[in-house]
């Protein structure tokens, strides 16, 4: 699945002013000692007043000091020559700085691909265990119930372990169970903000997830590799989704997200297919009275969406817009932001968090242990958005229209867009 890249938004945002690069936010700046203001007390009380008569006014005002953001202040051209030369060497010292800077990045890189090929066997034993192709030694369940019962302090496990066995025995009818059944599936409904794309209907094909690897790029990225066992789902056995950075390192050092892919899911079926709703209607014509049912396909919330990325709208599809649209595109271009955003983080916590620590989003423990982002922790942070219904009717005006029913709607509470915006 071919993309185009993002590089342009990106150096855009890299290029975007900050409080670090405005002089204006520098605490010593000679603009910080010479503060405008009102020289009474009533002046500003007349000031405020006028303001607040004529919005027209203010709403000027505003628009005016928004255009300023980001703008040179000219302290720097304030300066005298050997001040401003002084300037110039130490760009010239950052420059040499910022070389090793490249190297160490490249180079941590290629120790981190050095060492993933050491933890491949262990993750393979891993994905043996889980999925019951392997039973553990006496040895490693020993340790492992240290490790647990040193990190919960807990002296009685090995007590609480031997009555599960016990009254496990007794139950004649419990099943042979293989492995660990939904492991993934759990680890993932642990794991914020991963958890909060997955649906009722995505768990069930998550279900049959058997393991997830991870594989490094030859050029800087890496792929994401999801493995499923045989399901009346999609025929595909593998589903994998590739990041791609850029050659050069940003501003900050680090390697900058140009654009991803991911595979085609070949859904079985309609009805198979999670990421879409099927709603089915009946219409019977006035005069024929003749009925027909009619499927209207809605794209849906789903974390299957992951392997539909997001893309950049063509160069040529924004030199067609009009003047009229701009605020649509303006509008546009935030939510693609925002998507891009998530769609790097989604990839970035499987890639970081939970490959490496599978076992502890497992039974939750790596919550316990703040594994998890700060910025997600206080939920008081966001605001929730009221739903609001909006029915239009499709229907020809020779033809009734009657609902019958709808299959697959998304759950959770997730509100489906009313457009696809990934194709």
């Amino acid at each position: 699945m071919s993309q185009q890249p993002i590089r342009n938004k990106v150096n855009q945002l890299a290029s975007a002013p900050t409080p670090q690069n405005t002089p204006a936010s520098v605490t010593g700046s000679y603009l910080k000692s010479n503060p405008i203001v009102p020289s009474t007390i009533d002046e500003e009380s007349e000031i405020k007043k006028n303001l607040s008569n004529n919005p027209a006014f203010l709403s000027m005002i505003q628009g005016k000091l928004g255009t300023l953001v980001g703008k040179d202040s000219g302290y720097i051209d304030s300066l005298s020559k050997d001040v401003k030369n002084r300037i110039y060497s130490l760009k010239s010292v950052q420059s040499d700085q910022m070389k090793l800077e490249e190297e160490f990045q490249k180079e941590l890189l290629e120790l981190e691909k050095k060492f993933y090929k050491k933890y491949e066997p262990l993750y393979q034993k891993r994905s043996d265990i889980i999925n019951g192709e392997l039973e553990p030694s006496l040895k490693e369940i020993e340790a492992g119930k240290k490790i647990e019962s040193e990190l919960e302090g807990d002296e009685d496990i090995e007590e609480e372990d031997n009555e599960e066995d016990e009254e496990q025995e007794d139950d004649v009818d419990q099943e042979d169970i293989k492995g660990i059944p939904h492991f993934w599936l759990t680890a993932l409904e642990n794991l914020h903000p991963v958890s909060d794309t997955i649906t009722e209907r995505d768990s069930e094909v998550l279900s049959f997830l058997k393991n997830i690897k991870l594989e490094y790029l030859d050029q800087p990225g890496f792929k994401l590799i999801f493995e499923f066992n045989e399901n009346e789902f999609f025929h595909n056995k593998n589903l994998t989704k590739t990041y791609y950075y850029q050659e050069e390192l940003g501003y900050s050092g680090d390697f900058i997200y140009d654009h991803a892919e991911g595979d085609e899911i070949k859904w079985k079926s309609q009805e198979s297919n999670v990421t879409i709703s099927i709603e089915r209607r009946k219409q019977r014509n006035k005069h024929t009275k003749q009925t027909r049912t009619i499927e209207k396909l809605t794209p849906t919330e789903s974390f299957f969406n992951f392997f539909d990325p997001p893309k950049t709208p063509d160069d040529e599809q924004n030199e067609q817009n009009d003047e009229d649209d701009e605020e649509d595109e303006e509008q546009d271009q935030d939510d693609l932001e925002e998507r891009l955003a998530l769609d790097y983080q989604l990839g970035e916590e499987i890639k970081d968090k939970l490959i490496p620590r599978a076992v502890d989003w497992f039974t939750g423990s790596a919550i316990d242990y703040g594994l998890e982002d700060e910025e997600f922790d206080d939920e008081e942070d966001f605001d929730e958005e009221d739903e609001e219904d909006d029915s239009e009717g499709d229907d020809d005006d020779d033809e009734d229209s009657e609902e019958e029913g709808a299959d697959g709607q998304a759950s959770k509470g997730k509100q489906q867009p009313p457009e696809c915006k990934q194709s």
